[in-house]
Order: C-alpha cells, then sequence, then structure tokens
C-alpha cells in the first residue's frame, strides 16, 4: 500500500511538472506539430534591414515577424490587450543597426474603431519588450481618430529614431538621440489651409515630402513651408490618382501606390512632370507575380529595392526591375520545430501520467473500491448536467438567433435611412478627394455623427459607417470611420454590393477581421431623379453583443454548475442519509471481520437494511460457534504438531501440510529421561503411571518452551526437544531441568513419594525435519544421526555420573561459555559409535553439595584426563584418586580410576586411541 502511494504521488508530481511546462507554453499546443511554415495571414507592412532581414506586421496588424534572408522565422511579437478590453495594434515600424524594432504601437476601444493612444515602443534583438519611447493619448471625442493615430513614419539615421506627429493642422518632428531618454522636437511645420495629412517621410527638412487626404504630395522646406510636388498643373493625371503609402528610395525619389491606375509609381522631385511606373499590370504579369491593389503596402529597402505586401504575399522588385519569387509564409527553424515537439510530447507525457494516476489510485489504492456515493454523484449528476446543457444550448441557440434576427433589422433600418442622412445629388456632385472635408464632406460626416455619435455611452457604440458613390458602374471609398482609407480608393463588386447599386436592395451580411466580428446592411443611395448613385453601409461590431452573450453563457454555464452543486449536495445528503443504517451495519460487519465475534448489529430503521442487520446476528452468531470449534481444533492440533514445526516447512497452518514435505536445520537436540522409570513404574499402577508421567510432563515442559524450544516427541518417561535458536537456550533449559527436579522431589518427598532423577543429553548438528507416514496418517518427525548421539548421551549420563552431558559442538556455539559451569570429560567411546565423542559434563543444575566438589576437583579432573590420554596411566591413577578422595561419588573419576591402574598394570591393546571406553 505504502508503495503505490509512493508511487502514486510520484506521478502525479511528474504529471503536475509536465501539466505546468504545457500550461507555460500552451501557445504552442495550437500549431500543428507536422507544420513546419506559418503562413501569412492579413500582412499591413514589411521592411527589411541592411543584412536583408525582413520584418513584416502580420496577423492583422497583431503580430510582428522577424524573418531571415532565407525566410527563417527568428521571433514574433504579439500584441496586448488592454486592461478594459481595448486592443493594441502595430501600425508602423523602424529597425536600427543592433536589430532593435521601434514600433508604433496604437491602442483601440473594445469595438476597435477609435483610437485611445498610441505609443513608439522599443523591442530588443532577441523581440523582448524593452521600454516605451514616446505616448500620446487623444481623449478628445470631437477629434476622434479611427484606427490610426497621429505618430508616423519611425525611421532610424545613425543610431538616431526620428518620427512624426501629426497634432491635426501641425506637425512636429521628433527626434532620439543616442544615450538619451526622451525624444524632442525638432522641427515642425504647418499643413496648407484645409489640408489634412495622410502620409509622411523623410528626415532633413527640405527632404521631407507628405501626402495629404485631399490626393497632394508636398514638400515641407526648411523654413516651414509646404510646396506642392505632386500632382503639378498640366501633368496628365485625374484627381483620382490618389498617391497611397507614400515612401522615398535611397535617391530621394517618391515611391507611392496609385490605386487608380493599379500601378507603383516613382516619381523625381527633380523632374515632377515624369511619372515612372515601377509595377503595373503588365510587369507584374512578366515578372510571375500577381498585385490586387486592396490592402497593398510598399516599403523601400536599404538597397533600393520596393519590398510589396498585399494582405497574405509579399513580392520584392529588385533595383533592376526583376521580381523576387512571392513569398506567402514563413518557415520555422529547427529550434523552434524541436521546442514545439517538445511541448507536444510533454502535453502527450502529462496525459498518460495522469491516465497512470488514475490507474494506479483506483486499482492500487482504492483497490477497484468506489464509494456509493461518488458512484450516484458519478451517474447522476453528469446525466442532469447534460439535460440542463442540452435545454440550455437550445434556449441559446433561440435567443442568438433571435438577437441577430433584431440586429439585422435595426442594421437594415440604419442602412435604409441613409438616404435621409446623405444628399445623393451632393454625393453624385463630389469628383475627386480634393473634396476632402469640403461643404459636402462635412454635412455628410455631421449628419451621419448626430444619429450614431450622439452618446458616447449608449448602445450606438460599435457602429461603422461608411459612404460609398457608384459612378459608372465603379464602387468608390467616399466617408467612413477608417483613416488609412483615402476617397475615391475603389471598392471591389461583390455578390453582396452588387445587387444593391444595381436592383436597389437591401442587402445584410457579415465578416470578420483584426478587429473582431461584425454584422453589417447596405441600402442605396438614390439622388432627387431616383437614380442610384452611392451606397451606405451602417457595419456592428458584434463585440458588445458577443460579450452579452458570453455573459449570458456564463450565466447559463454558472446557474448549471450551481444547480449541478446543488444537486449533487441533496443527492449526497439524501444517500447519506439512507445510508447511515448500511453504514452502521458495515461497521458492524467490519468488527465482526476483525474478529470481535461478539459484536452485535442493532438497526432500528424497521426496513430491508433492519432485516439484513437481523441476518447478520445470525450469520455472527454461527460464525462464532464455528470459529470457536476451529480454534479449539487448531489448538488440539497444534498440541500434536508444534507451531514451530509448522514454520520450519513454512506451512501457515497444518491443513497446509502434506506427506514428504521436509527441510534441514542446524539446531541442537535435547533428550531428557527419568532414570530407572521401569522399576518406579513396576510399584505403579496404569492410571498412576499416566498420572505420573503426564504431571511430571507439565511440570517440566514448560521450561523447554520459555527457551525457544519444542517438544518434537515424548518419550515415555521424558521428551526430545529442539532449539532451533542458540544453544544457550537448549544448555540453560536442561541446567532449569535439573534444578526444578530437587524442588519437584522435595514436593514428592512431602507426599511420601520417592525421589526421581533425570538425565539430559545434548548434541548440536544438522536434522531434517519432516512429515512422515502415509496418505491416511501424517506425523512429525526427526531424522538424524545427532538424534541418536543425543539419546545416547543421556544413556551415558548415569554410568558418568552427570546429571546432564554435552558435545564438543554444543560448547563451541555457546556464546559465552563462561556462564556455565561443566567440567570435560574428554573423549568417549560409545558403543555402536566408530568415532568417539568429546563430551562435558554439566554440573551447574546439580545439588549444591555435589556441584561444589566438581568445581572445587574440575582442574585436578581434567589434569588427569589429559595424563590418561596420552598414556601417563601412572600420573593419571594418582590424579584420579585424589579426585575420588575429594568426592567419593564421582563416577566418572572412579571409571577412570580403575581403567588406568589396569592400562598401568596390564598395558593397553593395540587399538586403544586414548579414549574413554563406556558401554
Amino acid at each position: 500500500m505504502k508503495k503505490s502511494v509512493a508511487a502514486l504521488l510520484l506521478v502525479v508530481l511528474l504529471a503536475g511538472l509536465a501539466g505546468t511546462f504545457t500550461f507555460r507554453e500552451r501557445h504552442l499546443l495550437a500549431q500543428n506539430p507536422l507544420n513546419r511554415e506559418l503562413p501569412f495571414v492579413s500582412l499591413s507592412k514589411a521592411i527589411a534591414d541592411r543584412r536583408d532581414n525582413l520584418y513584416l506586421i502580420d496577423n492583422a496588424k497583431k503580430t510582428i515577424l522577424k524573418l531571415d534572408k532565407e525566410g527563417t522565422l527568428q521571433y514574433s511579437i504579439h500584441s496586448e490587450a488592454g486592461k478594459t478590453g481595448e486592443l493594441f495594434r502595430f501600425n508602423d515600424m523602424a529597425v536600427d543597426e543592433l536589430n532593435r524594432v521601434y514600433a508604433v504601437r496604437t491602442l483601440l476601444d473594445p469595438f476597435g474603431l477609435t483610437v485611445r493612444s498610441e505609443q513608439i515602443v522599443r523591442y530588443g534583438p532577441d523581440g523582448k519588450f524593452e521600454r516605451v519611447i514616446f505616448s500620446q493619448d487623444y481623449p478628445d471625442p470631437k477629434n476622434r481618430r479611427y484606427r490610426i493615430g497621429g505618430l508616423k513614419s519611425p525611421q532610424i539615421k545613425q543610431g538616431e529614431l526620428f518620427f512624426f506627429n501629426d497634432e491635426g493642422a501641425r506637425v512636429t518632428q521628433y527626434r532620439l538621440g543616442a544615450g538619451e531618454t526622451e525624444p524632442k522636437p525638432v522641427f515642425g511645420f504647418d499643413l496648407p489651409g484645409n489640408k489634412y495629412l495622410a502620409e509622411i517621410d523623410g528626415l532633413a527638412p527640405g527632404s521631407i515630402y507628405y501626402s495629404a487626404r485631399s490626393g497632394e504630395v508636398y514638400r515641407a522646406g526648411a523654413d516651414g513651408a509646404s510646396t506642392l510636388v505632386y500632382p503639378l498643373p498640366g501633368l496628365d493625371r485625374t484627381r483620382r490618382n490618389f498617391p497611397e503609402s507614400l515612401r522615398i528610395d535611397t535617391a530621394g525619389r517618391l515611391v507611392f501606390i496609385d490605386y487608380n491606375s493599379k500601378a507603383i509609381s516613382r516619381l523625381d522631385p527633380a523632374q515632377p512632370y515624369i511619372i515612372e511606373e515601377l509595377v503595373n499590370p503588365a510587369k507584374a504579369q512578366a515578372g510571375g507575380i500577381d498585385i490586387p491593389y486592396e490592402k497593398t503596402d510598399i516599403s523601400v529597402g536599404p538597397d533600393g529595392d520596393v519590398i510589396i505586401v498585399d494582405d497574405t504575399r509579399l513580392n520584392r522588385r529588385m533595383p533592376d526591375g526583376s521580381f523576387a519569387p512571392t513569398m506567402d509564409k514563413a518557415r520555422y527553424s529547427d529550434g523552434y520545430v524541436l521546442r514545439r515537439w517538445t511541448v507536444w510530447a510533454a502535453a502527450a507525457a502529462g496525459a498518460l501520467l495522469l491516465l497512470w494516476a488514475i490507474k494506479l489510485l483506483y486499482f492500487d489504492v482504492m483497490k477497484r473500491r468506489v464509494s456509493l456515493l461518488v458512484k450516484q454523484a458519478f451517474v447522476f449528476v453528469p446525466t442532469v448536467a447534460a439535460a440542463m446543457i442540452l435545454l440550455s444550448a437550445v434556449i441559446y441557440n433561440n435567443f442568438v438567433a433571435k438577437m441577430d434576427e433584431e440586429t439585422f433589422r435595426e442594421l437594415s433600418l440604419l442602412a435604409a435611412n441613409g438616404q435621409n442622412l446623405v444628399d445623393g445629388d451632393k454625393l453624385e456632385a463630389i469628383s475627386s478627394p480634393i473634396e476632402y472635408r469640403g461643404e459636402a464632406f462635412n454635412e455628410f460626416r455631421t449628419k451621419i455623427r448626430s444619429v450614431f455619435d450622439n452618446n458616447a455611452d449608449s448602445a450606438n457604440r460599435g457602429f461603422y459607417k461608411a459612404v460609398y458613390k457608384v459612378e459608372n458602374g465603379i464602387i468608390y471609398r467616399i466617408l467612413e470611420d477608417d483613416d488609412e482609407m483615402h476617397m475615391f480608393n475603389p471598392f471591389p463588386i461583390t455578390e453582396v454590393n452588387g445587387p444593391v447599386f444595381r436592383e436597389g436592395k437591401v442587402m445584410t451580411g457579415g465578416w470578420k477581421d483584426d478587429t473582431g466580428v461584425w454584422n453589417y446592411a447596405i441600402a442605396p443611395i438614390y439622388n432627387s431623379s431616383g437614380r442610384i448613385v452611392g451606397i451606405f453601409e451602417t457595419s456592428k461590431n458584434m463585440e458588445t453583443l458577443l460579450a452579452h452573450r458570453r455573459g449570458v453563457l456564463q450565466e447559463i454555464v454558472r446557474n448549471i454548475v450551481i444547480i449541478s452543486v446543488g444537486l449533487l449536495f441533496v443527492l449526497l445528503l439524501m444517500t447519506f442519509i439512507q445510508l447511515s443504517a448500511l453504514r452502521k451495519l458495515r461497521r458492524s460487519v467490519g468488527d465482526i471481520a476483525r474478529g470481535n465475534w461478539d459484536t452485535v448489529v442493532n438497526i432500528r430503521t424497521r426496513d430491508e437494511i433492519a432485516d439484513l442487520g437481523e441476518s447478520v446476528n445470525t450469520m455472527a452468531a454461527r460464525i462464532r460457534e464455528y470459529i470457536r470449534k476451529v480454534e479449539s481444533l487448531s489448538q488440539a492440533y497444534y498440541r500434536f504438531v508444534p507451531q514451530q514445526f509448522l514454520r520450519f516447512l513454512h506451512k501457515d497452518t497444518i491443513l497446509d501440510v502434506e506427506l514428504g514435505d521436509q527441510v534441514e536445520q542446524n539446531m541442537s537436540t535435547m533428550i531428557c529421561n527419568i532414570r530407572q522409570f521401569y522399576m518406579l513404574s513396576k510399584r505403579m499402577t496404569p492410571e498412576e503411571n499416566f498420572n505420573f508421567v503426564n504431571s511430571f510432563l507439565k511440570r517440566f515442559g514448560p521450561y523447554v518452551r520459555s527457551r525457544g524450544g519444542m517438544i518434537n516427541k515424548y518419550l515415555g518417561a521424558g521428551f526430545m526437544a529442539l532449539f532451533p535458536a542458540s544453544a544457550d537456550d537448549a544448555l540453560r533449559a536442561a541446567v532449569e531441568l535439573r534444578k526444578e527436579v530437587e524442588l519437584y522431589n522435595s514436593h514428592r518427598d512431602n507426599s511420601g513419594y520417592k525421589p526421581v532423577d533425570i538425565g539430559v543429553g545434548l548434541h548440536k548438528g544438522p536434522l531434517r525435519l519432516g512429515i512422515i507416514g502415509e496418505e491416511q496418517r501424517l506425523e512429525s518427525n526427526v531424522i538424524s544421526d545427532n538424534v541418536n548421539i543425543a539419546t545416547m548421551l543421556e544413556r551415558l549420563t548415569d554410568p558418568l555420573g552427570a546429571s546432564i552431558l554435552m558435545t564438543d559442538s554444543v560448547v563451541r556455539s555457546l556464546e559465552d561459555a563462561s556462564k556455565f559451569q561443566y567440567r570435560n570429560l574428554g573423549l568417549v567411546q560409545v558403543g555402536g559409535m566408530k568415532e568417539p565423542l568429546h563430551l562435558y559434563d554439566v554440573y551447574q543444575g546439580d545439588p549444591d553439595t555435589i556441584r561444589a566438589l566438581k568445581d572445587r576437583t574440575k582442574a585436578r579432573f581434567e589434569e588427569a584426563v589429559t595424563y590418561y590420554q596420552v598414556g601417563r596411566f601412572y600420573d593419571a591413577r594418582e590424579a584420579f584418586l585424589m579426585v575420588i578422595k575429594a568426592n567419593r561419588q564421582d563416577k566418572a573419576a572412579q571409571l577412570y580410576f580403575y581403567l588406568c591402574d589396569e592400562y598401568f598394570q596390564n598395558g593397553t591393546t593395540e587399538d586403544w586411541n586414548g579414549t574413554l571406553s563406556v558401554s
């Protein structure tokens, strides 16, 4: 169990680490790990540095990408969200010699329309944010800016940052010098009357060029005066050749896009009447590229090449007029791909580890056991929640459909009302961008704002308005809430707007762009003669509605969660109450299972569980009776076959014992017998014999068990015991047995019985324990020559005058022989054995008188034994004589004395080997 819990904790820890890593890199999970390319989705700008690295504003102005000259992605910078849902967008950028990026970052309202503030921020060579260089807010609602602000054209020259700030009627140039922390104004100029800045480029006064929203290009002189550069009188240009995306190349020439001519043109201010088309449809087709001129922007590279971006493609016109292959995607680096695979692998590993943790919890820790409460909650709550979700989904979808229907109805009415807001005759009279902010333009804008922008906090927020002119089957932009769009910029004809100006229908639809999800309605604008001359568009940023929908959805989910929790609580409470009796029954059954057989189940619910409790009581009573019988039987078995014997055979119970089970052990064997029991038993009746033997064994058996021994067999007048542990235990048990004899005899004397004496033989060596017999009759037994040796020792105790005899194998096994009193009897040849035994007489348990005499004569006796063994029979005889004089009851000394005298008088036989022969 502990190992399972430890394994579970380890797996959970590893899963947590994998999950933490995956969560930190979760944005990579949205990318296919097999995809090694990043398609461009909505390009708006691209620039190049002197190392030919490309910097792109992609993903609808939300991302800056850095690509090396091979097209491999180096890093990406992602825009952030404001504190209250505002949107950050990148509108322009520049790169210095240290590969640091200076970006114009614009903060839009939550609807992606009006500009709240604008910043110039710097990112390090690795794409990490470093600092805000310059910041500007736009709090005045009367001078709103739509989608782009006033910070324009950041440029780097000799390590210094230059940029322009469009302040309305005046333009100020700022410079951030090397080592400076705040940019400072270095040049400024006033715009000509009724002119509004569109784009600007250049660094030094006199070589700064800007375009007006009315379609002209001016040069700002050092004195602050503006000089018209394009279009000059007499130039073969219409007022609809609007210069878009104005740039200055390395030679000081102006490069711009002309949507009306579908061309990228170049103008040398020194020769203003010569317009060179660098790119036109014929040259593009010859170069194998296609430019749709819808969302096109250009920049000029350090080598004079023109970088052209158009939504999802990037093209480059080289200085020699050739075109580089179209680029529509970036390649991921090998390191990035490996990192992405690592995140996916971590996610997969985390999922597998989580499954493994569930497996460990369910199978190893819980042992496949799950509470009934959990099972009910697992089935009931998801079922109810699923039903509620299904019902909520139906209601929510109907609610969304109704809201969409109401939104389109509202937009259709507002679009149709455009006929009242825009005078068709005045719209028809507008002929060129020169009329930007003219009388008719301002009239249209004032009326539209009076309807849509009357309250910044009302539901009118988020509307996008646009007025288009229809002329010769072409749709031109005239007025809309986007300062990036210019008057008379052609608008593509689609299946939606076509029926509006051809048939006068009001059309509705929707789209999704970088600013969010939009629903729109477009309606025709008529002149006084009833002819369609324009289109009025009313779009609604659905962010508010979607936020409301998300709020409704969140409320639904919250209510489902609350109701589910409530249902779960009620279910658990009811189940808890209903199962209280069952838990009581379980506890009682558990007590019975743990061996508390007297447990009584007491349930008063008067139901099926109460009946079950009574049945359990009946069952418990029968189990108690059965267990008593089993326990009695087990105890009876253990009296016949000692439990230690079963343990030696590695058996749990006697039921596991089989014929032939055996094991070899190194043990001490003890044989204990009553001396002269035959003569004693002749004077007793059979019943008295049984009673005497049983009383004797009952009194002396506990001494064996108290020293860790087991009585393996009863021998009629004694027993055989085995000691599996140390030889010290066996010897202590033998000494205690001998001492108990003295106490036992005193009791017999008090009762008028004759005393008894015992002999104990001890030997240690390998023996084999096992089960012998046949299938219908089994018996535990010990088979070994060492048992026979112990038996012979017991028989020799009387002729050798010892109460306890042990072999040298016992002496060698003693942990501390000095704790016992014994003497060396030398080598004794026992009849029936080839090899003599080295025996020792243990007298520690003898009566005090005998023990004192043997202890006093021990040294002389062992000296005499040594003389005997080396054949010095005279010296041995004299020594044994001295022992006998001190202890006339020493039978071993007497036996040695007679043999010494015999061998001294008559000599020994040829086969004598220094042993004492005892038959």
